[in-house]
């Protein structure tokens, strides 16, 4: 019993099966039949009807030909896994390089950034910065400028890109957290006054920019 297909379906279905070199029917011969009054055509793997003119697309196959031809495609499908395995694996590979190259560039910076605070760098800007602290009588026009340009300078150098942007961040969550100069831009510096004598203070705690002492007083490192 032969079976008929629509032109559009199997027009599809035969370019499908030429295109994978695979065979529509084993050993089964196509058949173009076309409708002699209304010009329709349709496929089929037995014979046309009387008023179709028939055309034969694929001839019948031997059991030879069959065999090769599945053969044929085997080897294809075995070659097309092996090129997605091969290609999976150079993925994995490339993937695999580029971690390890983040984790080292990671472990250079965590090592580069526990050396800053005793960097020629870190020392110099911290030098700058107490100088800038310790001046007896400053400008008070410029002294808060120049004073947080050191302070940035001395973080920037101390602690490294990284860690003095998450400093910043802090700071703008916590304004408060952070100490400030005691005077800024067109203020008038504070007049001197002079306290009564007191026991000398002592230094309790220092960082790598300043020390503190019992009496909450700022001070440059020694």
């Amino acid at each position: 019993m032969s079976s008929r297909t629509t032109t559009e379906i199997a027009g599809a279905w035969l370019i499908a099966c030429i295109l994978s070199g695979a065979s529509p029917h084993a050993s089964a011969q196509v058949m173009r039949c076309t409708d002699t009054k209304t010009g329709e055509v349709t496929y089929t793997n037995g014979r046309c009807i009387d008023r179709e003119t028939a055309t034969q697309v694929q001839p019948a196959q031997s059991a030879q030909e069959i065999a090769q031809e599945r053969d044929a495609a085997a080897k294809a499908r075995q070659q097309s896994q092996a090129q997605m395995a091969r290609d999976d694996a150079q993925r994995r590979q490339r993937e695999d390089a580029e971690r390890k190259e983040r984790e080292a560039a990671a472990r250079a910076q965590a090592g580069a950034g526990s050396n800053l605070e005793n960097s020629p760098a870190c020392r110099q800007a911290r030098e700058r910065y107490n100088a800038i602290l310790a001046e007896a009588d400053p400008d008070v026009s410029t002294w808060g400028e120049r004073s947080q340009a050191a302070q940035a300078q001395m973080e920037m150098s101390c602690l490294g890109a990284t860690a003095y942007q998450q400093l910043q961040q802090t700071r703008a969550l916590q304004p408060n957290a952070i100490n400030r100069p005691q005077w800024g831009y067109g203020q008038t510096r504070p007049p001197l006054v002079r306290p009564l004598p007191q026991p000398p203070a002592k230094i309790v705690n220092c960082n790598v920019f300043r020390c503190y002492d019992n009496r909450g007083g700022v001070h440059p490192i020694p």
